[in-house]
């Protein structure tokens, strides 16, 4: 509930028009409050006759946010990693 719920505290409102090609505009105050900017994504919804937008998070903006499980490791040691895998798997099934 992006616009409204944000806004209707200081009963801001503004009208837009929908192109031909179903594109709209969002005011200069509603981006600078809401800390909105180009390319941002919106979740859109009909609820009560009401066209409802709220902005999708931007993966991007959480890069790093989230540390792995595990340590990254090369290409060679992952190769001899499988290698020993499969190594020991193959001799469990000759048994």
């Amino acid at each position: 509930m992006l616009v409204w719920d944000q806004l209707k505290k200081k009963k801001k409102m503004t009208i837009s028009t929908l192109s031909p090609k179903n594109q709209t505009t969002v005011s200069v105050a509603f981006v600078r409050q809401l800390k909105l900017r180009a390319g941002t994504r919106f979740k859109q919804t009909v609820k009560n006759g009401k066209i409802i937008l709220q902005p999708v998070p931007d993966v991007s903006t959480a890069f790093g946010a989230l540390k792995p499980k595990r340590k990254f490791v090369s290409i060679e040691e992952e190769t001899r990693g499988m290698e020993k895998a499969v190594g020991r798997q193959m001799g469990t099934k000759r048994r």
